[in-house]
């Protein structure tokens, strides 16, 4: 099963998001970069998703989350604050995969986190001929 990293500080929203997206994934979640920073330590994450960060220490942290590794890039769904253009270019100057603004349809989160993820039947399904 692929794992998922959720980085969100709404307490009510990280709890719909982990059980939403845990009905299909492996989430853990925390409330911030620096706990998603302790916790990569320990740990390895298919994923991340995360709400946008809002200071530029945590914006930072968040950047280089998505380079924990040199060997695995760990692509990175954010989720933006009420349709900002700005919050989403900033997010894809960092490296983000992909960007979703509040409010959001689950089906729509869920559907781009599929995206980014690949499939183990798809891989499985194709085999050499030669």
């Amino acid at each position: 099963m692929k794992t998922i990293l959720l980085i969100e500080d709404n307490e009510m929203m990280r709890m719909f998001l982990t059980h939403y997206l845990g009905k299909d994934y492996d989430v853990n979640s925390v409330k911030n970069s620096q706990e998603a920073s302790d916790w990569l330590k320990f740990n390895s994450v298919d994923l991340i998703v995360s709400d946008f960060p809002t200071n530029p220490i945590l914006a930072s942290q968040i950047r280089n989350l998505g380079n924990f590794s040199d060997s695995k890039r760990i692509p990175i769904v954010m989720i933006t604050d009420q349709d900002k253009s700005e919050q989403r270019i900033q997010a894809f100057h960092w490296g983000v995969k992909d960007c979703i603004s509040k409010p959001f349809n689950p089906i729509e989160l869920k559907l781009r986190v599929q995206t980014h993820l690949p499939s183990l039947t798809i891989s499985r399904q194709f085999r050499p001929v030669a």
